[in-house]
């Protein structure tokens, strides 16, 4: 039990951090291409685009608490911040290798229906532009941001991928930084007081 020792359970955690971050990479990926597909079929743009912006933002946050809190209890329930730190940016990290990646190629190989998306981004931007009185300069310098964008994502690059995934990842590691203040749990003194009496009192047990 790992409750009743001291030792971190190091490989069987990283290997649970590894697993999980596949997990969530793959569901993030789904929920990507489905969103494009949605986003091409819908009649109301800017509603779908914010709509879901959001559930993509709640999934992605509940998953990585579920699979945190899953971590945690690997470890034995009982993890320092560094800990918990290494193991659930891990987790995070292969998610993002995976959904971006995957993403990547997806788009690569069916570039329609994000180039679609595109169209009605560039729209929706010039409308809205227009309605709060941005001038015809600003409303060319933002056009020509996302048709830039678009003829990366026309074929696959590694190199724009890498900046994705890198920028990304800066993100994430905030993000596991506070995931880790929330999960971490010290192990109480009197807890490993009473290991280390039991230890010591029976040396010849400790491979047991």
């Amino acid at each position: 039990m790992n409750e009743m020792t001291n030792t971190f359970p190091e490989a069987e955690v990283r290997k649970e951090s590894i697993k999980n971050g596949i997990y969530i990479g793959v569901i993030v990926l789904i929920l990507n291409i489905v969103s494009v597909y949605m986003l091409v079929n819908v009649a109301n743009f800017q509603m779908a685009s914010i709509v879901s912006s959001g559930l993509f933002f709640v999934i992605l946050i509940a998953l990585a608490v579920y699979f945190s809190s899953l971590l945690r209890k690997v470890a034995g329930g009982f993890w320092s911040f560094s800990q918990a730190l290494k193991h659930i940016f891990l987790m995070l990290a292969i998610s993002v290798l995976i959904s971006q990646f995957g993403s990547a190629v997806f788009n690569a190989i069916n570039p329609e229906p994000q180039q679609i998306v595109f169209d009605k981004t560039i729209n929706f931007t010039i409308e809205t532009l227009e309605s709060v009185g941005a001038d015809d300069e600003m409303i060319d310098k933002q056009v020509a941001e996302l048709e830039k964008t678009r003829e990366e994502l026309r074929s696959f690059s590694l190199g724009q991928t890498l900046k994705g995934v890198g920028i990304t990842l800066i993100m994430y590691f905030v993000f596991s930084l506070i995931l880790a203040a929330i999960f971490k749990r010290e192990r109480p003194a009197f807890m490993s007081a009473v290991d280390n009496t039991d230890n010591s009192a029976h040396p010849w047990q400790d491979n047991n």
